[in-house]
């Protein structure tokens, strides 16, 4: 599990950086908001088949996508909630609180993605010896 951690960490790096650079080219000629939500869906559809295959060695199934959307707002609304405290009730700043939102989220959303999309044995073949 160790090692899903490390490329969960490598993937979610990439699949940011990757993003975050599409944006800053999309936004020289389109509204902020629209680039946004463009690379917010490429990340989503990317995010799932790097965390899916790479991450987790899975194959990649409909069912599984929705599940991974799933656990990507649950991440969302765990963040706004995390960032709402931290400026509330411990009188964070903005970047502060979202950076600290960012690093509580990473286990949660390891955990989640993890739920989601790792490949389960089949019922017959657990508590099996190989």
């Amino acid at each position: 599990m160790l090692r899903q951690g490390l490329r969960f960490l490598v993937v979610g790096g990439f699949n940011t950086a990757v993003t975050y650079a599409i944006y800053c080219v999309l936004v020289i000629w389109w509204h902020p908001q629209l680039a946004w939500f463009a690379v917010f869906v490429l990340g989503l559809g990317m995010g799932f088949v790097l965390h899916t295959r790479v991450v987790f060695a899975a194959e990649l199934a409909p069912r599984k996508a929705l599940g991974y959307l799933f656990a990507q707002l649950c991440s969302y609304a765990f963040c706004s909630a995390a960032i709402h405290a931290g400026m509330t009730w411990a009188g964070l700043g903005p970047r502060v609180a979202a950076g600290v939102a960012i690093t509580l989220n990473i286990p949660f959303a390891f955990v989640m993605a993890r739920l989601v999309l790792a490949d389960r044995a089949p019922a017959a073949d657990v508590g099996r010896m190989p």
